[in-house]
């Protein structure tokens, strides 16, 4: 009988656990005072009835515990605290994106937004963000995309650049 507050302690602290993981993911709270609860019990176990008493409880806490854990990770519930998604990416996008983005290139467009010096332009139906070589270009102005960079195009008004002159550069 006097092992049931321990007891009862270890099974509510661990109860609070499993509602942080369940429940209420995120907050903590609720499972920082499960984890009280089970070291309370424990050193309440040590005062109360001694060295033997104490590393009984912490025992069994120690093995409940693990076995909650293990079933934890086979029920898949570990699998919400870790990123399951791969940040590789995909070669074959990868040409995709670099082939979509190398057919803007020496495309003409119009400002949509006024370009200081970045902005957006219009070309061919699709708005794409653009950077100037460092000059202002009014919204509405006819642009053309003279270079990339991997993550920008730059523009030049349209009529201030010859076509003979434009040397897109792929970087």
């Amino acid at each position: 009988m006097e092992f049931l507050i321990p007891i009862a302690l270890v099974a509510a602290g661990i109860g609070l656990i499993l509602v942080e993981v369940y429940l209420v993911p995120g907050f903590n709270v609720v499972g920082i005072i499960g984890t009280l609860l089970i070291f309370f019990a424990v050193g309440h176990t040590f005062v109360e009835h001694g060295m033997i008493g104490g590393t009984v409880a912490l025992a069994g806490s120690a093995v409940t515990i693990g076995g909650m854990f293990y079933w934890l990770w086979q029920s898949g519930a570990w699998d919400r605290f870790i990123l399951a998604t791969s940040l590789r990416r995909d070669d074959q996008l990868i040409a995709r994106e670099s082939e979509d983005r190398s057919r803007v290139l020496g495309q003409k467009g119009v400002a949509v937004t006024p370009l200081r010096p970045s902005g957006i332009v219009e070309i061919d139906g699709r708005r794409i963000e653009v950077r100037t070589e460092g000059e202002f270009i009014a919204a509405g102005s006819e642009v053309r995309v003279v270079a990339m960079d991997r993550r920008q195009y730059f523009v030049r008004m349209a009529n201030a650049l010859p076509e003979s002159n434009m040397s897109p550069r792929v970087d």
